[in-house]
């Protein structure tokens, strides 16, 4: 016969069990909260390290000059800081006095367009234009307002027409003028500088340009913050 063997567990071995289980619970609990009390400690010790670091009068600290600042701006010189496009259409007529021009004159008319800048100039700013907060590395700069610069014809865009007079001989003079059809040029870009000036968003977009510029170019010598006053 067989002999059949009671593998039950024992009363001894449910308790090692459970005390095994007791031991891991309590040493694991126990390692989350070293881990946790660790972290917490490290997190205050970088914060006090960063505030003493902050309140240390020896740390190094950058001073802004004024001599710096306008070193860094007046080689800047004169910067086209914007530009738009305007569309023109102009007509001029050049009759001989009294005579009606369906006899004697010449009709020129010029459609197309050109382009002008909003300009600043930095070589006229002094000491007296410049503010300096040491304290938050912070400048101020008074200056003029973007100008307004000389207009450009692009001449890839311009049809230009022109009749006369019936007295076709008597007009010849208009057509061999030397000048040619300089006076429709000059009058389009007087058109095109006009438009410009009364251009508020060209303006807008020329003081905006120049204050990302001036933050660009102050930014090397330390400056964190730059503001410009169009006075």
């Amino acid at each position: 016969m067989t002999q059949q063997t009671d593998e039950r567990p024992t009363a001894a071995d449910r308790g090692s069990k459970f005390l095994g289980r007791f031991v891991g619970h309590v040493l694991g609990g126990m390692i989350t909260k070293v881990v946790v009390a660790v972290v917490l400690a490290l997190v205050a010790a970088y914060l006090l390290v960063a505030k003493i670091e902050h309140l240390n009068p020896f740390q190094p600290h950058t001073t802004i000059s004024t001599t710096v600042v306008l070193g860094k701006l007046t080689k800047i010189e004169q910067v086209h800081v914007a530009t738009r496009s305007y569309a023109v259409d102009v007509r001029i007529t050049q009759s001989v006095g009294v005579i009606p021009c369906f006899i004697i004159c010449n009709q020129m008319e010029l459609r197309g367009s050109g382009t002008d800048d909003a300009i600043v100039d930095l070589t006229a700013l002094s000491k007296a234009d410049v503010s300096i907060d040491q304290g938050t590395s912070s400048v101020t700069v008074r200056m003029a307002p973007p100008a307004i610069g000389p207009a450009s014809l692009n001449p890839a865009t311009c049809d230009i027409s022109s009749s006369h007079g019936v007295l076709n001989s008597a007009t010849q003079d208009f057509r061999n003028n030397p000048n040619g059809y300089r006076p429709l040029y000059v009058t389009a870009e007087n058109q095109i500088h006009s438009a410009a000036v009364h251009d508020n968003d060209l303006l807008s977009a020329g003081e905006q340009s120049t204050r990302e510029l001036l933050t660009r170019v102050l930014g090397v010598a330390g400056v964190k913050k730059v503001t410009v006053d169009f006075s």
